[in-house]
């Protein structure tokens, strides 16, 4: 009986594992954001939708650690905005710390991207 006993034992092992290195990841927001973290910010948001521009305010990611992007309204005829409704949904982004690293996850697909500049600490109020 020894056999099957270490089979479980391994797989609890293995399962405490994987829920450990799932707990090292958590709702994060910048600290402290500079003219460099939110130029790298803008830089990573516009790559993950596929190099559009995008304009972020000074404080994103600073109070909450979710980001919505909401698509711009086409320009008019004469060049204004034209009126009517963007039908497609903003993307959402959430930012979280995996270790000590700074990630932004492009929540429609589960893209990660590294921030290297940002400096990030743990939300308030922990998981969301």
């Amino acid at each position: 009986m020894r056999a099957p006993q270490a089979g479980v034992i391994a797989a609890l092992l293995a399962s405490t594992a994987a829920c450990g290195s799932l707990a090292q990841e958590q709702p994060a927001v910048i600290a402290s954001p500079t003219a460099e973290s939110r130029a790298e910010l803008a830089r990573v948001v516009a790559a993950a939708l596929n190099g559009q521009p995008v304009t972020l305010a000074d404080d994103a990611l600073t109070r909450d650690s979710v980001l919505m992007i909401e698509r711009r309204t086409p320009p008019g005829p004469q060049g204004r905005a034209a009126t009517g409704r963007t039908l497609e949904a903003p993307e959402r982004f959430t930012l979280v710390l995996r270790g000590s690293q700074c990630v932004l996850v492009r929540v429609a697909d589960g893209r990660a991207f590294d921030l290297d500049v940002a400096k990030c600490v743990p939300a308030a109020g922990g998981a969301r």
